[in-house]
């Protein structure tokens, strides 16, 4: 009876003498091979072998590595695409590339339209200190960082009333004098994009590309004597301002790093990179392992970055309970907190398909501004095949003061889809036939059906796509969802 119940307190005896040890309550790595989805590792004694110690130092550094480019990818992508506008034309400073006869799909940039007339430009407040922007009227758009942060918005909703005005940037600690007269942003980067869109007059883009050259971009050293304005005509010309997909990201990511003031990205986000080999002051030199861990997590955050992107099962982002239709702003904020706290997947969801975290693109304002709806799934919930037809039934009325659009783009290369087509969509300025009550229905397919030209945006086998259904000026009715666009459905 004493060696039962002493055996209940400490154990079984061993025939030595001794108790042995009871199952450990807390989970411990003792002596086995812990079996993981990322792999087998050898332990003994609590000490991993040498061959599982290296494999799960590769292990935290792809993790480590992933999470820093699905957390940094607003700025990277955007420093793509700074680096894309500044390379375009004669790669002179301050130039402002104009798409003069509208965006095509030559232009590889993350979901442009092709309804409005783009305008981008490069700001280099570290070669040039302070900057002067001279903004014309009617413009739509604004000033943001290279972490997508707005300076200063344009337009009815903007600093300048959609009066256009004369903006300075200031860099980064910038503490010199401030003359009057200038709407003043102040930038955390040394690099700044200026992204504005004018509208077309009678479907014509001439008036605002008109209105776009009377822009004028300089050092404010010069206001003076400003130096003469370069502007680069894009439609047309094959741009590149998509970030790259595999280790080539984490170069453009250290070389932002470099550029740009260390406290752009909080402590804990500078350990996360400096233990990827990414830290302010030293040269990102990974040897060939870590190379070769980078490019893995290069890939496998991609492909992350696609599914958080097309295949997210966040329930903020359907727009109608009954439809697939999806919000480009997930949570109706542009600062992505709508929450509390900064969601970083919705974060990337927007980053991974479009550029410009605007509030003015989010923002409820009646009769201004704009809201984006998109879709990559019909009816049924099935991705959209480039091999098959399928209609889109807009109804009457569509809530819009200034214009809607239907745009077509390559689930790949998120940017306009290359269809042969000028341009892959159908809108208020393409003259689609309405129906007898005045509904519109958009086909999609490698061939038009008899007599839907107009209404037509072709697609093509083998690949995915797409599509943003815009509203430049919403009405109420867009915001109350009496009105409504139906699924995408497959025309079987």
């Amino acid at each position: 009876m004493k060696m039962l119940l002493m055996s209940a307190m400490f154990g079984a005896v061993s025939a030595a003498g001794f108790a042995a040890e009871p199952p450990d309550p807390h989970g411990w790595i003792g002596t086995e091979t812990v079996n993981t989805r990322f792999g087998d590792f050898s332990f003994k004694n609590g000490y991993p072998d040498e061959a599982s110690a290296a494999k799960l130092r590769d292990v935290l550094l792809i993790s480590r590595a992933m999470e820093a480019y699905l957390a940094q990818m607003p700025a990277v992508s955007w420093y793509r695409t700074w680096k894309g506008t500044a390379a375009a034309g004669d790669k002179l400073p301050n130039q402002l590339v104009i798409w003069e006869t509208l965006m095509d799909a030559k232009t590889l940039l993350l979901t442009g339209n092709t309804e409005t007339v783009y305008g981008l430009a490069a700001i280099d407040l570290k070669r040039d200190g302070p900057v002067v922007v001279e903004v014309p009227p009617k413009m739509l758009g604004g000033f943001s960082d290279l972490w997508q942060e707005s300076i200063a918005g344009i337009g009815p909703t903007g600093k300048d009333k959609g009066l256009g005005g004369k903006f300075l940037l200031l860099p980064p600690g910038y503490d010199g004098p401030v003359p009057e007269g200038y709407i003043v942003g102040k930038s955390k980067t040394f690099g700044g994009v200026l992204g504005m869109r004018g509208f077309l007059e009678g479907g014509k883009p001439e008036p605002a590309v008109a209105l776009m050259k009377s822009s004028r971009i300089y050092p404010l050293a010069q206001a003076g004597n400003p130096p003469q304005m370069a502007f680069v005509n894009g439609s047309g010309k094959e741009i590149d301002t998509l970030m790259a997909e595999d280790v080539q990201y984490f170069s453009d990511l250290a070389a932002l790093i470099e550029q740009e003031p260390a406290d752009i990205v909080d402590t804990s986000d500078r350990f996360l990179l400096a233990s990827i080999g990414i830290e302010k002051g030293k040269p990102f030199a990974p040897n060939a392992d870590q190379k070769a861990a980078l490019a893995d997590a290069a890939r496998l955050a991609s492909a992350v970055a696609r599914a958080n992107s097309f295949a997210s099962t966040d329930p903020a982002r359907l727009v109608y309970g009954d439809r697939k239709w999806e919000w480009a702003f997930i949570g109706g904020s542009a600062t992505w907190d709508s929450q509390g706290y900064v969601n970083t997947d919705r974060r990337a969801a927007f980053a991974y398909l479009a550029v410009g975290m605007s509030p003015a693109m989010v923002d409820k304002v009646v009769g201004q501004g704009s809201q984006y709806l998109s879709t990559m799934r019909d009816g049924d919930g099935k991705y959209l095949d480039g091999g098959k037809s399928y209609r889109l039934h807009l109804p009457a009325n569509i809530p819009v003061v200034n214009f809607w659009s239907v745009v077509v783009y390559d689930s790949e290369s998120r940017s306009e889809l290359r269809n042969g087509q000028p341009f892959p969509s159908v809108s208020q300025y393409t003259g689609p036939v309405p129906n007898p009550d005045g509904s519109i229905d958009v086909y999609f397919g490698p061939t038009a059906p008899a007599g839907k030209d107009k209404n037509w945006i072709r697609t093509v086998p083998n690949k995915g796509w797409f599509t943003l259904l815009r509203f430049y000026g919403p009405k109420e009715e867009f915001f109350n969802q009496s009105w409504k666009p139906d699924d995408i459905v497959e025309a079987r």
